[in-house]
C-alpha cells in the first residue's frame, strides 16, 4: 500500500496536543484523528514499511548479482536503515517524547557500522563520477559507546558536502585513534575549500554566504555542530595545503568509551541451542528473517501468525522465549502477553522470558507494553543480528530461573527406572545404575568448580549432562532446574547462577544416593555373590 505524501506527515505533526496512543494493541485516550495521533500512527506504518525493505534485503541473495548492483542494494539497505533513526528522531521532536525508546542504548560494533558507511557512500559517489575510500588504522576499538543514529547523521552531511563540491577525484573518510585515544573521523575532498567569508559563518544556521556560487544554504554544517555536541565531540573545519577541504569529528575516549564495558556487551551472541521460542508475528516478510536468526542462534522454533494462534499455543505449551508483535490480527499482542500473565499466575508457574516486537516507539507504547507483563521490547525494523541477539539475551537475564519448579515427590520416577534398567537387561542394569551414579559425580564436582572458579563454560557442559540424566530416571523438577542454570550460565548472568547452584548440587546428591540405594536393593544377592 502506497503512503501518504510526504507533506501530509509534516501537516500532522504541527501544533500538536498530548499524545494518546491510537492502534489496535495500543488502546489509549483521546481522538484518534488528533494531529499527534495521527503523527504516531504513520510514524508505525513508516517503520513497518522500512522494515519490510530491510527483511526483504536480508532475506535477499546478493552474491547472484553483479558488484554494481549489490552495491547499489547496500546503497538502500544503508540508506533505510538511516531513515528508520531519522523517523524516530522527529517523531520524538514533534510529540516531546525524548525518552529512550527501549533498554539502555548499547555499544556500537565500529567495523559493521564502518562498513555500511562505505557501502552507502561508495554508490552515491560513484553516481557522480567520483571515488570514495575508507582508510581504517588497525588499531581501532571493536566498539564504541557513542549513539550511532546521531554519528551517522554527522558522517552523512559531512560526506555528503565532500561529494557535493568535489567535481573530480575522491572523497576520503579516514578514522584512526589520535593523542590521548581520540577517535578521529576525517573526511578530505577534491573542492575547492573554503572561502574566507564561509568559514566566518561556518557553523552559523543557513550560513552561506551570499555572494556564494555555490548551491544549497550552508545548513549542513551546522547539524554537523548540533549533533557534535550531543555527543560530546568537537568539529575541525581546514583547508588542504593542496586544495580541498578537511572536516574532522574529533571523539575524546571519556566520549566514545563509556558504556563499553558494561555487562549488557557481549562478546559473543547467546547459545539458544535446545531453546524453544515461540514468534507471532503476521508480515511473512518480518516471520521468516526471525525465524532465520533464532536458527542461527541455535533455536527450535515454533511459528504463529496471529494472536489468537499465539494464545492456543501458549495453552498447549510452555516455551523458553516468547517473541510477540504487538499489531496482529484477531487478537493484538498487548493481550496475548496479557493473556498468558494471568494463566501463569492462575497456575503458579514461573513467568516465561517475553520479547515484545513493535513498530510503536513512544514512551506512552512502552509504558503499555511494559504494563501488560513485556520483559523487553525490540523496536521494527530489526536493525541486525548483534541487536536481535542482544535482546534476546536482556530479557533472558531477567528471566534465567523461569523453567525452575519445586522439588516434589521421590528424586527419580520409579516407572522411568523400571523401563530404562528393562531396556538396559540383567546383565547390563547394575553396570548402568553405577555409571549414572559416576556421571552424576562427575556433574557435581564440575558444577562447584565452574562456580568456584566463575567458569561458565564447565557449567553450561556439565548442566548439559545433567539435563539429560535427569529427564532419563524422570526428574523433572531436577531437569528443569538444570535448564534454567545452563541458561543464566549461557547468557552469563552469574547472580542468577549463584542462586541456583546450591539447590541443584543438593538434588545432585539427593538423586545419587537414591540410584545407590536402589543399587544395593535391586542387585544385593549378586553383590553378595
Amino acid at each position: 500500500m502506497v503512503g501518504p505524501p510526504v507533506s501530509d506527515v509534516v501537516a500532522a505533526v504541527i501544533d500538536m496536543p498530548e499524545v494518546r496512543q491510537p492502534g489496535t494493541g495500543l488502546r489509549g485516550e483521546g481522538d484518534a484523528q488528533s494531529p499527534r495521533n495521527r503523527a504516531a500512527m504513520l510514524g508505525h506504518d513508516m517503520r513497518a514499511a522500512i522494515a519490510d525493505i530491510l527483511g526483504g534485503l536480508a532475506l535477499a541473495d546478493l552474491s547472484r548479482l553483479d558488484p554494481d548492483s549489490q552495491l547499489q542494494l547496500q546503497r538502500v539497505q544503508s540508506s533505510a536503515e538511516q531513515l528508520v533513526r531519522l523517523t524516530d528522531e522527529t517523531l520524538a521532536l514533534v510529540t516531546g517524547d525524548d525518552a529512550p525508546r527501549a533498554d539502555a542504548p548499547l555499544p556500537t560494533s565500529l567495523g559493521p557500522f564502518l562498513d555500511r558507511i562505505g557501502a552507502r557512500w561508495r554508490a552515491h559517489a560513484g553516481q557522480r563520477g567520483l571515488g570514495f575510500r575508507l582508510e581504517r588504522a588497525d588499531d581501532l576499538p571493536a566498539e564504541i559507546g557513542t549513539d550511532p543514529a546521531a554519528l551517522e547523521r554527522i558522517l552523512s552531511n559531512m560526506i555528503g558536502n565532500a561529494v557535493k563540491y568535489s567535481p573530480a577525484g575522491e572523497v576520503r573518510l579516514r578514522v584512526h585513534l589520535g593523542p590521548q585515544e581520540a577517535l578521529c573521523l576525517r573526511v578530505r575532498d577534491t573542492g575547492p575549500g573554503f572561502s574566507d567569508a564561509a568559514l566566518a559563518r561556518l557553523f552559523d544556521y543557513a550560513g552561506r554566504p551570499e555572494d556564494s556560487g555555490q548551491p544549497g544554504t550552508g545548513l549542513g554544517l551546522h547539524i554537523v555542530r548540533e549533533l557534535a555536541q550531543r555527543i560530546r565531540a568537537q568539529i575541525q573545519v581546514a583547508n588542504g595545503a593542496e586544495g580541498g577541504a578537511e572536516v574532522s569529528l574529533i571523539l575524546p575516549r571519556r566520549s566514545w568509551a563509556p558504556g563499553v564495558e558494561a555487562p549488557a556487551a557481549m562478546a559473543e551472541l547467546p547459545d539458544l541451542t535446545g531453546c524453544t521460542v515461540l514468534v507471532a508475528e503476521d508480515n511473512p516478510t518480518n516471520r521468516l528473517l526471525v525465524q532465520q536468526m533464532l536458527e542461527t542462534l541455535g533455536a527450535e522454533v515454533t511459528l504463529v501468525e496471529d494472536g489468537e494462534e499465539a494464545a492456543e499455543a501458549l495453552a498447549a505449551r510452555r516455551f523458553d522465549l516468547v517473541l510477540v508483535d504487538i499489531e496482529m490480527p484477531r487478537l493484538s499482542g498487548i493481550d496475548v502477553i496479557r493473556r498468558l500473565r494471568a494463566a501463569e499466575a492462575e497456575a503458579g508457574e514461573p513467568a516465561s522470558p517475553v520479547l515484545a516486537i513493535t513498530a510503536f516507539v513512544l514512551s506512552a507504547n512502552r509504558d503499555q507494553i511494559y504494563s501488560a507483563g513485556a520483559d523487553g521490547i525490540l523496536a521494527k525494523p530489526i536493525m541486525s543480528l548483534d541487536a536481535f541477539g542482544e535482546a534476546i539475551a536482556r530479557v533472558l537475564s531477567k528471566r534465567p530461573a523461569f523453567r525452575a519448579a519445586p522439588w516434589v515427590g521421590a528424586p527419580f520416577d520409579r516407572v522411568h527406572l523400571d523401563r530404562l534398567l528393562a531396556l538396559a537387561g540383567p546383565e547390563d542394569g547394575r553396570e548402568l545404575l553405577g555409571r549414572m551414579r559416576e556421571d552424576l559425580g562427575t556433574v557435581l564436582s564440575g558444577i562447584g568448580e565452574g562456580s568456584a572458579r566463575d567458569d561458565m563454560a564447565l557449567i553450561r557442559a556439565r548442566t548439559h549432562v545433567l539435563i539429560s540424566l535427569a529427564g532419563a530416571v524422570g526428574n523433572t523438577a531436577l531437569q528443569s532446574d538444570a535448564e534454567a542454570l545452563n541458561t543464566a550460565a549461557r547468557i552469563g548472568q552469574r547472580t542468577a547462577v549463584a542462586g541456583l547452584v546450591p539447590g541443584v548440587m543438593h538434588r545432585i546428591e539427593m538423586l545419587r544416593a537414591a540410584l545407590g540405594g536402589e543399587l544395593e536393593t535391586r542387585f544385593a544377592v549378586e553383590a553378595a555373590g
